[in-house]
């Protein structure tokens, strides 16, 4: 990813951040948890890589597919889709045991951390798929929701095609990573941006 994007990025979640909060924060805590968990998560990552730490870079990989995942189940289940308690505490065991080992086999990175970002990817894309379905039986929905869920689904199945042929991309089209990674840059920055949007409507939206 470019070094100026990454930057943008860092400053579109802390302004998100401030003008989200400055709204109200009862009945958007989700969401500001998400920003401000993906802002230090992002905050971090520029540090690590300015300073040329790349250990530090993947322990925060994994902790953001960790983070992801459970936050994202939270706010699907608050605004988006019905998911039982049974669903949920599945969900949460997954991405618990998946931190775990992606932790103790971090130097092992691109077999560990990458085949269980394609399993959070599809879970995630399941979410988005759901409220698609949702929308056709119902026929109605909110636009921001639609622009943020819309975004998830784009941006999980791009992640997901990435982690199943990273070592491929790696070994035979090297010069495509740089682009790839850049599109995946950019279609994470509108992700960001359409959760801030989201924040600032979310007291509109009812709650399930």
């Amino acid at each position: 990813m470019s070094l100026y994007l990454q930057i943008t990025i860092n400053l579109v979640l802390c302004a998100g951040l401030i003008i989200v909060v400055k709204e109200g924060i009862k009945t958007k805590l989700s969401v500001i948890v998400l920003l401000l968990g993906e802002f230090m998560l992002e905050l971090t990552d520029l540090a690590g890589r300015m300073m040329k730490l790349n250990a530090l870079n993947t322990y925060n990989y994994t902790l953001s597919q960790f983070f992801g995942l459970i936050v994202l189940t939270v706010i699907y289940g608050n605004y988006y889709i019905q998911l039982s308690r049974e669903v949920k505490w599945m969900i949460y065991c997954y991405a618990i045991v998946t931190l775990i080992t992606n932790v103790l086999y971090v130097q092992d990175a691109t077999k560990v951390t990458f085949y269980s970002n394609i399993i959070t990817s599809i879970i995630i894309c399941s979410y988005a798929a759901s409220y698609f379905m949702k929308i056709i039986k119902e026929g109605r929905t909110d636009r921001n929701m639609f622009v943020v869920n819309i975004i998830v689904f784009l941006f999980f199945s791009i992640e997901c095609l990435i982690s199943t042929t990273y070592n491929f991309l790696i070994s035979n089209h090297l010069n495509w990573v740089a682009p790839i990674w850049l599109f995946r840059g950019i279609l994470l920055l509108s992700l960001y941006i359409s959760f801030i949007n989201l924040g600032c409507g979310v007291g509109k939206i009812r709650i399930r």
